[in-house]
């Protein structure tokens, strides 16, 4: 049964086909499109993953009159006009269209990609999808049965990160990733904090009442009052940095007394699977993964609504399969990739760059004299995260590196890069005591331990010094792995600087001619494609 999952409007655009709960692909419209962020809030343009479409037909051999039911969060109507602006040049296809609830396909992602035989606790969070910005689960035996939720008359913690992002001076639903980074570098200072806590207040397992007349804005109006109330005309003496630790604070604070409480009901439970834009902040899901009561914790990779396409399918399929259980990914490539013959017919211009056969021993070499190396490897990634096969790297133990590629990629943020690490080192380096699985997707932070924070700075932060890791394991990523053990033999590190394929604004590379154009412009000093390495003529590498 092959069920295609289509995700569009306001926010994220994508599809996803899945046959036989096997996931085939899941395309995200950004990548194709390179447009940053394709959910930009700013332009309310209602869009459609048009190009994803074209990719997956001509690319990997998508047949859309295959299909055997499509699905969206969107109801009959609105996935019409979805279908239209799509131009199959076929009728929306009435009969095979089963409509999922918003909440209930970011459930989908978290529960049925966990693994969890147990019981497990799911919680979907975002801004809004449907009819709420929450809901909750028990996952047992895999089925999801509903417990309850945060309405749109329950302020929403979406909002309420959007509202401090925004007071930030950042952009909301774009930038509060810069916020969660910023929040490492400030302190405790009553008056924001004060502030922060009068805007959101937990009853039991829901939010206090919104009550503004506008949709979501208790939050806004809750917050400023308060803050004003005890700033006046004054300047504020903090800083944004600041401003930025204590609204994430109370964002922590508020999220696990409310999960505490769910939990309360449910004390024999000691799992929890997590999706929604809400646990794309990884100083929060550290915080939840260190609650007494959390044996193991899972956060979708796709957890925004990137995700949603992907989820959509796995609850059509569950619906169809009422056997269908959770089961552990082995990656998350499910994007497009490209041969060594079409990068080498196409898009190597043999005129700038020279090429050499790709060994993990080489690039490993490579990164030990400190060049700076992008990957592109296989099939892109689905989700924010690049793992290694749309990936920026280097090596970890020089402080000047993070400068250095932080120059290169035109980025001001906060938050110090990644680090990859090889699984059977992980808990030596970073303390991975749980929750190890999730670790493979880098949805979370850990500590580092103290022997190793100094030794491994491009990659720690530099005042709490935890680390957004990703485990690397000889399944999850082969050539990756390899990479990395070549590396550690030469320096005794096995940890790599691991980011995003892209400079700062751009979506992750998607085409061959995307990564080459970061080669040429000095972004990286070295490039991988496959099986080969590729090099500008200009100059000396060495």
């Amino acid at each position: 049964m092959k069920i295609l999952g289509i995700s569009a409007g306001h926010h994220c655009c994508g599809i996803t086909l899945i046959d036989n709960g096997k996931i085939i692909f899941s395309l995200e419209e950004e990548r194709h499109n390179r447009t940053k962020v394709y959910k930009d809030f700013y332009s309310n343009v209602f869009r459609a993953p048009f190009l994803s479409l074209k990719e997956a037909t001509d690319k990997l051999g998508f047949n859309i009159n295959d299909i055997d039911y499509i699905t969206s969060y969107y109801p009959k109507k609105e996935s019409e006009m979805i279908w239209d602006t799509l131009k199959t040049g076929l009728p929306f296809p009435e009969n095979k269209f089963i409509f999922v609830d918003h909440h209930d396909s970011h459930a989908a992602t978290a529960y049925y990609l966990s693994g969890f035989d147990e019981d497990t606790l799911v919680v979907t969070m975002d801004a809004s999808g449907g009819k709420y910005s929450a809901k909750y689960f028990i996952g047992s035996g895999g089925n999801l049965k509903f417990i309850d939720g945060l309405g749109l008359k329950n302020k929403s913690f979406g909002h309420y990160y959007a509202m401090l992002t925004e007071f930030l001076g950042f952009k909301r639903l774009k930038d509060e990733g810069k916020v969660v980074g910023m929040a490492g570098h400030g302190k405790h200072e009553l008056i924001a904090y004060q502030s922060f806590n009068d805007a959101i207040k937990i009853e039991g397992i829901h939010t206090d009442k919104d009550d503004s007349g506008v949709l979501f804005g208790q939050v806004y109006l809750d917050f400023y009052t308060s803050y004003y109330k005890r700033i006046g005309s004054r300047i504020y003496l903090g800083s944004k940095q600041d401003l930025a630790y204590n609204g994430q604070l109370v964002f922590e604070e508020k999220i696990v007394q409310l999960l505490t409480n769910l939990h309360n009901q449910y004390p024999n439970v000691k799992k929890i699977a997590l999706a929604g834009g809400v646990f794309a902040n990884v100083k929060l899901n550290k915080r939840i993964n260190e609650q007494y009561w959390v044996n193991e914790a899972f956060i979708a990779p796709p957890m925004g609504d990137e995700g949603c396409a992907l989820g959509c399918a796995l609850m059509v399929h569950k619906m169809f399969n009422p056997d269908f259980k959770p089961f552990k990914l082995n990656d998350v490539f499910m994007g497009t990739s490209y041969t060594d013959d079409e990068v080498g017919d196409q898009y190597w211009d043999i005129n700038k760059f020279s090429r050499e056969l790709f060994t993990p021993e080489k690039a490993a070499k490579y990164l030990a004299n400190g060049k700076i190396i992008g990957v592109f490897n296989g099939r892109y990634e689905h989700g924010p995260r690049a793992l290694g096969n749309r990936s920026i790297i280097g090596e970890v133990t020089n402080p000047e590196t993070y400068d250095k590629i932080n120059n290169k990629l035109q980025r001001n943020d906060f938050m110090p890069f990644a680090p990859a690490v090889m699984e059977e080192h992980a808990n030596t380096i970073f303390k991975v005591d749980k929750s190890a699985y999730t670790a493979q997707f880098m949805t979370m932070l850990y500590d580092t331990r103290p022997e190793w924070s100094d030794k491994i700075p491009t990659v720690v932060h530099p005042k709490d010094k935890t680390a957004r890791i990703q485990i690397v394991t000889p399944k999850s990523n082969p050539t990756f792995y390899k990479i990395l053990d070549e590396y550690n033999k030469i320096t005794g590190v096995p940890v790599l600087l691991n980011t995003s394929f892209n400079v700062h604004e751009e979506p992750i590379v998607c085409h061959p001619n995307e990564a080459f154009t970061h080669l040429e412009n000095d972004v990286v000093d070295l490039l991988i494609i496959n099986n080969f390495i590729y090099k500008k003529y200009e100059g000396n590498i060495n």
